[in-house]
């Protein structure tokens, strides 16, 4: 009796320190649902440096028939560990064995001590459901070998191999193990004992329960692009918008290329430049029509045009040509005063040798044959 109240003492008081541990600091865990996991030393799923822990396991014991007793045996242990990384830790392991000597056969024998033992992990402690290890290790046993043979030291070796479960709650994980346990008792008299140990229990971690904490992305920017759509503007009514347009200030009635430069060959006629009868000087109203097509020779310096005058049938063939020259040359000069260049522009007198309308009935018939025109030439 008194073996068993030492037995129950000793687990008594291995889960009272476990709870001492696991409650003396403040339950810092979250649910799963927020992607947290205790870093604790023997807590599956845990990756965060050096953690003790505490193992509480009950323990069935096929026992060594060398030892006189009943092949059964029970007991505990109160493992306490020390995890270095994710994959090795070292492990301090108090037991009590009680060997079963058999009904009516005398009070059963009991063993106490302890092992310190290597473990290593395969898995390292991750979030596998079940993670497997192994250990060995060396320790010491005072024990009852014989009947009435009194309480013996001896010195013993095991090794074993397990698994740990990934938490179950609160970081606490399930443990369960089986180990090879060899006594050398008798070894320096012919043999020692070798006794098989099964155990199961729980594996609680200790100090600060910290999180693992998978950080919540920050939210993805999202940045509205919107096409500014420059306004179409075609200034002098070309057709080629002016963010195109090479040859800018194209006169009206001119077609161009798809650069917006004059296609050579063309003809207009500058209505409303006039002059006074018999005369050449520009009047103020043709200054106007000509500022009009002043930009396209500002714009366009490889614009070269013919500015060609021309008279009605009235008068001497002689006449008509000097006037018309005189004419033609009036607009050039307005031009050139202006900001053309004299390589652009050269004027020629026609006289009445283009009439448009031939034979002329009147006067509106000669004012339309009195005329200038803008002739587009060859570059």
């Amino acid at each position: 009796m008194r073996k068993c109240l030492m037995m129950g003492a000793l687990l008594v008081a291995g889960a009272a320190y476990g709870q001492d541990a696991d409650t003396s600091t403040p339950d810092v865990t979250a649910p799963a649902d927020y992607g947290t996991t205790p870093v604790a030393a023997a807590s599956p799923g845990t990756s965060g440096g050096e953690h003790d822990y505490i193992s509480i396991l009950g323990t069935y014991v096929y026992v060594d028939k060398d030892r006189g007793t009943t092949r059964h045996g029970y007991g505990g242990s109160a493992i306490y560990g020390h995890l270095f990384n994710d994959y090795l830790s070292l492990e301090f392991a108090p037991t009590i064995t009680v060997f079963e000597h058999g009904k009516g056969k005398g009070t059963d024998f009991y063993e106490e001590g302890g092992s310190i033992d290597l473990a290593y992990a395969f898995l390292g402690r991750s979030q596998h459901a079940l993670n497997p290890f192994i250990l060995a290790g060396i320790g010491g046993a005072h024990e009852e070998v014989l009947p009435d043979s009194g309480k013996k030291a001896t010195f013993l070796a095991d090794a074993g191999a397990g698994f740990v479960t990934r938490p179950l709650f609160y970081g606490v994980a399930l443990r369960a193990e089986g180990r090879y346990l060899y006594d050398f008792y008798h070894e320096f008299h012919g043999s020692g004992f070798g006794d098989i140990r099964g155990s199961i229990g729980i594996e609680i971690p200790l100090g600060l329960v910290e999180h693992s904490v998978v950080a919540a992305p920050e939210p993805v920017k999202i940045v509205e692009t919107k096409e500014v759509v420059r306004p179409w503007i075609d200034s002098d009514g070309d057709g080629v918008d002016d963010e195109h347009d090479k040859c800018p200030g194209t006169p009206k009635g001119l077609k161009v290329d798809s650069d917006g430069c004059v296609i050579p060959g063309q003809v207009i006629v500058l209505r409303g430049v006039t002059f006074e009868f018999n005369k050449t000087r520009v009047q103020p109203n043709a200054e106007a029509v000509l500022d009009g097509v002043l930009p396209a020779f500002t714009g366009q310096s490889n614009l070269r045009v013919e500015i060609a005058g021309h008279t009605d049938s009235i008068g001497s063939v002689a006449y008509n040509q000097k006037l018309s020259q005189g004419r033609a040359d009036a607009v050039r000069n307005y031009l050139i005063s202006k900001g053309a260049l004299p390589e652009q522009l050269r004027a020629v007198g026609y006289g009445k040798s283009q009439l448009l309308i031939n034979p002329e009935k009147g006067d509106e018939d000669r004012e339309l044959n009195r005329r200038v025109e803008f002739r587009v030439v060859e570059k």
